[in-house]
């Protein structure tokens, strides 16, 4: 997901694409995740060099009143 491609689609609300943009950098690279976030699926995958890892497809996020406003 790019965060340039949700700008684009939410181009006629510039709200919309800053809250957007903060909450998908917030899920992603917030060093606090272990206390909002909860991975509720995993798969098994082989990367292009034959590399297996988990990948996490479905995750629970959970936000305070505050952020969410």
């Amino acid at each position: 997901l790019s965060v340039a491609l949700s700008g684009t689609v939410l181009s006629r609300c510039p709200s919309c694409a800053r809250n957007f943009a903060n909450l998908y950098c917030h899920n992603t690279c917030s060093p606090d995740q272990s206390l909002f976030t909860n991975v509720s699926r995993i798969v098994n995958r082989t990367t292009a060099l034959g590399v297996r890892q988990l990948a996490v497809v479905e995750y629970q996020a959970y936000y305070g009143q505050d952020f969410a406003d």
